[in-house]
């Protein structure tokens, strides 16, 4: 932060990420100047309290998880570098700046709601700022010029389900390498056993019985829409690719063959009441793990 005249001029750092080792700053000026140029503002919340992410890749909803809770704790407990994959709106880096996290970067997809959280994090936040850091752009894909071991704690809520099993595998690879040993990983998907794609849960149920390798993987997410849950306007709005559903069991054995220590998969309700999404307490999934610290990779060879 600078400080001059009694106001405090605030410097927010936006790296776009377009192509790997290729980075942009951006002031919060422009940031200002982006969200004005291209007429942004936060959009209107659904009947649930959800809000819809610009580019059409889920909800954002401001009544957090557990695990995003446990995540914030974790970063309040000590001095911490972290990472949030997939902040949307902010509705988790807006708590966490508050926290006693050393350093907070926020991540997205899409550069207009990195920028609307810029906007709001100097509203509500502008004390706090000088610990927070924006990145935009493809994970993992655009993330390769980010050092190793550079965070102590990673989120990536309600993100994963939106790669296909190859893009998944790629991503945990690649918070693999970002945390540094000893480092945890925060991560929330959705279950089959939502309201809205419950047409799903017959086959998804049979392809565990034949032991598909990935049996939540879906071409196309519209496809299992359920009419009665979703409106012509919300389907509209719905990804229309591909999407990967996990459970618990899933869940743990994908981050055991990434390398990652599993300390916690549970499937658990929603936070906030939907007759969109509820089905059977069971919507979402959950998983905390961490980077061992005697992995191969950073070992100490033996003399």
């Amino acid at each position: 932060m600078i400080l001059g005249s009694k106001k405090i001029i605030l410097l927010v750092v936006l790296i776009l990420m377009a192509n790997p080792g290729d980075t942009t700053n951006m002031t919060m000026q422009q940031a200002q100047n982006f969200i004005k140029s291209e007429n942004l503002q936060l959009p209107s919340a659904d009947k649930d309290g959800t809000f819809h992410t610009l580019n059409k890749k889920g909800v954002s909803s401001p009544k957090l998880d557990q695990i995003s809770l446990a995540f914030l704790k974790e970063i309040d407990s000590a001095e911490k570098d972290a990472l949030e994959i997939g902040s949307a709106f902010g509705n988790v880096a807006l708590r966490a700046l508050l926290t006693q996290v050393k350093s907070f970067t926020a991540s997205d997809l899409d550069k207009r709601h990195i920028a609307l959280f810029a906007q709001q994090a100097q509203k509500h936040h502008p004390q706090h700022v000088h610990k927070l850091k924006l990145l935009y752009g493809n994970f993992p894909a655009d993330y390769q010029n980010v050092p190793d071991h550079s965070f102590d704690t990673i989120l990536i809520a309600k993100v994963l389900h939106f790669f296909t099993p190859d893009q998944a595998t790629k991503a945990l690879k690649e918070v693999f390498r970002l945390l540094k040993p000893g480092g945890k990983i925060f991560i929330v998907a959705i279950t089959p056993y939502v309201n809205r794609f419950k047409s799903f849960i017959p086959l998804y149920k049979q392809r565990l019985l034949l032991k598909h390798q990935y049996p939540g993987h879906v071409k196309n997410l519209k496809y299992f829409a359920d009419p009665e849950a979703t409106t012509p306007e919300q389907l509209a709005q719905m990804h229309d690719k591909s999407f990967m559903f996990f459970d618990a069991q899933f869940m743990h054995s994908f981050l055991s063959e990434m390398g990652f220590v599993v300390e916690k998969s549970l499937e658990f309700p929603l936070a906030f009441k939907s007759s969109i999404w509820e089905l059977d307490g069971r919507e979402f999934v959950g998983a905390i793990a961490h980077k061992p610290i005697n992995h191969p990779l950073f070992s100490t060879p033996a003399p």
